[in-house]
């Protein structure tokens, strides 16, 4: 009822003299609301995501599965695609709104999505059916779809899992054999550099940018292998390209739904929605 309250509320007139335009939102203002929802359907790994649903359409006409081998290879793989990619933004929207809504784990997460998702596929793989088959869709032949769909669904979730990658942290724990924290990753670095603070790195190309306290360097490194060696510093993956060490953060900054660390030194870590739920179990948001 809030918003019905809201629309019926009295509003107060402009100020006199002001532009007829005067309390009407402006068109950015306007623009922000599809913005908002295509960030929603994009989404921060927009590639992989589409690239996952692309993949399955190739898979599925080339099978010619659920009977689809009677309809000619370019029709069939637009029908497969259509159905992949509109099933994609309904679970993008429902993953983002579970997100912000809920406080789930990665499996109560994937159960509830499924139940939420599934009807809306059904639908959308009952309409399209009938589009394709140039008829009117068939109320009692709505129940059908749903199988394959459940099943495709589940498939397409495994997929997103096994390829949605969990922050690598490191660990503060230092072996009696270690004079400091990370000095297998500390030996890589310039004598300047190997004993200070090291606040975070960051992947440019094939080389790592390492920010310490004593100002930062360029060296020839995966990120992956760097993380495995800084144990004893405790810090974390947060973002594709970004590992950070929990000490050198400063202050978090949240922004139009996007998280960044601000950390010492002057430096900004952005922080990846992907990596944002791992992050808030851990305690670092």
């Amino acid at each position: 009822m809030r918003e019905s309250h809201d629309l019926i509320r009295e509003h107060t007139g402009p100020a006199t003299g002001a532009s007829p335009m005067a309390g009407l939102k402006t068109p950015i203002a306007w623009l922000k609301i599809p913005i908002a929802w295509l960030k929603i359907i994009v989404g921060p790994d927009w590639m992989r995501t589409y690239g996952i649903a692309t993949g399955m359409a190739l898979v599925l006409c080339f099978t010619g599965a659920n009977g689809t081998n009677v309809l000619p290879l370019a029709p069939r793989f637009l029908y497969w695609f259509s159905l992949m990619a509109g099933g994609t933004i309904i679970a993008q929207i429902a993953g983002r709104l579970l997100d912000r809504y809920t406080n789930l784990n990665l499996w109560q997460t994937i159960t509830v999505m499924m139940l939420c998702i599934t009807p809306l596929i059904t639908i959308l793989a009952w309409l399209v059916t009938a589009g394709v088959n140039h008829r009117a869709p068939q109320v009692e032949a709505l129940i059908v779809y749903l199988p394959p769909v459940l099943v495709i669904s589940l498939a397409m979730t495994g997929l997103h899992v096994m390829v949605s990658r969990q922050p690598i942290q490191s660990h503060a724990f230092a072996t009696a054999q270690t004079l400091e924290p990370g000095v297998a990753f500390r030996e890589r670095l310039p004598f300047k550099h190997r004993h200070a603070d090291i606040f975070a790195l960051a992947a440019e190309d094939h080389y790592l940018r390492v920010y310490t306290s004593a100002g930062d360097t360029l060296i020839l490194m995966r990120l992956y292998d760097a993380i495995r060696e800084l144990d004893g510093i405790e810090g974390s993956q947060v973002h594709r390209s970004w590992w950070v060490a929990k000490d050198a953060i400063a202050d978090i900054t949240r922004s139009d739904g996007r998280i960044s660390f601000s950390l010492k030194g002057g430096l900004w870590a952005p922080v990846s929605r992907s990596y944002q739920k791992a992050l808030k179990q851990d305690g670092w948001l």
